[in-house]
């Protein structure tokens, strides 16, 4: 039996990874552009009826979602080097300067999209606190409504460092064993709702549910990694399995009977379990257009929405109702909006999350020099 997971074998495998973020945000990107350009006029919301009720019908967006916390887990605890000076200590500065740079920049453009030029209120108050990606905390509106995943992120992260420190980042039954007991957190919760055949109308059991699945991302990772030969930790693997089996079919199954095929939100995480788990073992995309979305994904991610809200608002209040410009194709305006967003997207990546993320890496070497300075000088006669 083993009780690690082992390190990645080599980035260069990661390419699938991009992949399959590319995909998770064009399926974000997908429920946006349906529900915001099917606004536009009744001439659009007639056209692409299957564009548009997929989404009404199945949560397209969340299954993206779902699909980018399981490469959370994949990616995020592997990014810690544990036999280096200062993990904790770089680990934070590297994410810190990874997420914030480009979200500070999409938060007033967001404010502006969302609420200013629509002539709704937001709060200088409320611009500040989302700058700290905790509004979710202190009961603030967010500028945008996709900014409620970051702070899950976050939660990740402090999470991976709790394990880290008590010495469980790497143990795959301790993992497997905290994954199963946040998924029976969540069981226990949606229970109480469906049992009354009643909608679980609060999101905030989903966390339980959110970083059970970006546990079992790590899982996945641990056991694809390990060494050939290596032993299993069969408690780890059948709890691993058990939880699959759970968020793929029983709890989606449980939702379907208590509440109609309709707010089916865990079918959301089962279809995003279908996606990771087909992307990462059965068919693995390698290509450069894929390298290269999955790179600015995270800025897809961010300024979709911004950049469809800015055509919308042109759309709407700058053309009179009728005008050929209001009327076309919902198809139009989506390929307009994906255009203009993979064009924001990689400028923001060249010039935001680029250089924010060399000056995570700078600024972590400093800091990892600096604690070996520190821990050399605390040795007697070194």
């Amino acid at each position: 039996m083993t009780d690690t997971l082992p390190a990645p074998l080599s980035s260069d495998r990661l390419r699938y990874i991009d992949a399959l973020r590319a995909i998770a945000a064009l399926l974000v990107v997908w429920l946006h552009a349906a529900s915001t350009f099917a606004m536009t006029s009744p001439e659009t919301a007639a056209t692409g009826r299957w564009f548009t009720a997929i989404p009404g019908y199945i949560d397209v967006g969340h299954v993206g979602v779902v699909v980018f916390f399981l490469i959370s887990g994949f990616v995020i605890p592997f990014s810690i080097l544990p036999d280096r000076a200062a993990p904790v200590g770089s680990f934070a500065i590297k994410r810190i300067l990874r997420i914030y740079p480009a979200y500070w920049l999409s938060v007033p453009l967001a404010a502006l999209v969302v609420f200013w030029i629509w002539g709704t209120q937001f709060t200088t108050r409320e611009l500040l606190v989302n700058l700290t990606l905790m509004q979710d905390l202190f009961g603030v509106r967010s500028a945008e409504g996709v900014y409620w995943t970051l702070l899950v992120e976050l939660a990740f992260y402090a999470l991976c460092v709790v394990l880290l420190v008590t010495g469980s980042l790497f143990n795959a039954r301790r993992i497997a064993l905290l994954a199963a007991a946040l998924g029976l957190a969540f069981v226990g919760i949606a229970a109480t709702y469906w049992l009354r055949r009643r909608f679980m109308s609060t999101g905030a059991p989903y966390w339980f549910l959110n970083l059970s699945v970006m546990l079992c991302g790590a899982l996945f990772r641990g056991r694809w990694d390990a060494a050939a030969g290596a032993r299993r930790d069969v408690v780890a693997d059948a709890l691993l399995a058990a939880m699959v089996a759970c968020y793929v079919v029983l709890l989606p199954a449980a939702a379907l009977l208590a509440n109609g095929p309709k707010n089916n939100e865990p079918a959301t995480y089962a279809l995003g379990f279908v996606i990771f788990l087909a992307g990462t073992r059965v068919v693995r995309i390698e290509t450069r257009l894929t390298d290269w979305l999955g790179r600015i994904s995270y800025s897809i991610y961010l300024f979709h929405v911004i950049v469809f809200l800015a055509i919308e608002w042109w759309l709407l209040r700058r053309q009179p109702a009728g005008s050929i410009w209001r009327t076309q194709h919902i198809g139009i305006y989506t390929l307009l909006g994906l255009a203009s967003t993979l064009a924001v997207a990689s400028i923001v990546y060249r010039c935001v999350e680029k250089p924010g993320m060399r000056l995570g890496h700078r600024l972590a070497e400093r800091w990892q020099q600096r604690s070996m300075r520190r821990a050399a000088t605390a040795v007697p006669g070194a």
